[in-house]
């Protein structure tokens, strides 16, 4: 089985990848973290010396590298459902879970972490960045609510969503 985690930065992606793989058993992968290890450079870093397309193209080679891979949950970066048909293939190849967040419980984790964003990192108030997730938002949820299975993760513990996770996919 294949798991994919889907949603806004901050939404709690990673986090929740790697405490649903240890419930299940599985193995975590970070597409972001593998991007990051083939490139010898930070996300921000691709970012900046290549562009948002160049990063999109890397983010189609994780998922086809994972094609043949079993047992594995893996956790999205909050782009990728949304460009090179990823979100239709992610469907194909397994289960998908869109972590569903509310914009001030996003605003809440992503205010003090702004800097390893490289969307959000020239923000600075949180006004703006409320405006920015909000349109942000809306442009991605189409895909977003394209996954099989949706999860609310307002006011849940990691562990508390980790466990909703298996209950509904097992």
């Amino acid at each position: 089985m294949k798991i994919f985690l889907i949603g806004y930065m901050a939404s709690g992606k990673s986090v929740v990848a790697e405490k649903l793989s240890q419930l299940l058993g599985f193995r975590f992968v970070d597409t972001d973290k593998w991007i990051e290890a083939r490139c010898c450079k930070s996300i921000p870093e691709i970012f900046s010396d290549h562009g948002e397309i160049f990063f999109r193209e890397k983010e189609k080679e994780c998922i086809e590298f994972l094609m043949d891979h079993q047992d594995i949950v893996v956790s999205t970066g909050g782009g990728m459902p949304c460009s090179n048909h990823a979100i239709e293939l992610m469907i194909e190849l397994g289960e998908t879970v869109y972590l569903e967040a509310e914009v001030s419980t996003l605003i809440s984790r992503l205010w003090n972490e702004k800097s390893g964003r490289p969307m959000i990192p020239d923000i600075e108030t949180i006004e703006d960045l409320h405006r920015f997730i909000s349109n942000h938002l809306s442009q991605r949820e189409e895909y977003y609510k394209k996954c099989k299975h949706i999860v609310c993760v307002d006011g849940k513990s990691v562990e508390e969503i980790s466990k909703e996770i298996k209950h509904i996919l097992l």
